[in-house]
């Protein structure tokens, strides 16, 4: 498989070249599913595209849904090897959203009570109803559909 390489110090490209070592646990013709080097705790895999894709910006319909097939393929397989009591499925965009590698990546971390990941969402507040009301309007607009 023909692998881009935009960057050349991109490490998910070199891994999916098999230029740069990695624990691979899962392989298909457009995703790679392996072990991050500093896992939260066992269990925790990364699924990426073979081709580099930025972000979930520049990912397209059919890498997503690839993608999407590996994601859920490697949920079941740490639930068989791992039994968690839950599952985070995490996928950051842009340094702001804690994304590292400058490469789609979806981490799939099996959750534990008391674990060592920190709680994800903050506890529920007030939302402001006009604030809503305008970001839903947006949303809205940007989807192109009309209100309800």
């Amino acid at each position: 498989m023909t692998v881009d390489h935009p960057a050349d110090d991109c490490v998910f490209c070199a891994i999916a070249a098999g230029a740069a070592p990695a624990r691979v646990v899962a392989e298909t013709a457009q995703t790679l599913t392996f072990l991050p080097v500093n896992p939260a705790h066992a269990g925790h895999v990364l699924v990426v595209p073979r081709h580099h894709v930025a972000d979930i910006w520049e990912l397209d319909g059919p890498t997503a849904a690839a993608v999407g097939a590996a994601v859920l393929r490697a949920a079941h397989a740490v639930r068989a090897a791992h039994r968690p009591e839950g599952l985070n499925v995490i996928q950051s965009s842009g340094a702001v959203a804690t994304q590292s590698v400058p490469h789609l990546h979806v981490h799939v971390v099996p959750r534990y009570q008391g674990d060592r990941m920190p709680r994800l969402w903050p506890e529920q507040g007030e939302g402001d109803q006009d604030l809503l009301d305008d970001s839903a309007r947006r949303l809205r607009a940007a989807f192109g559909t009309r209100q309800p």
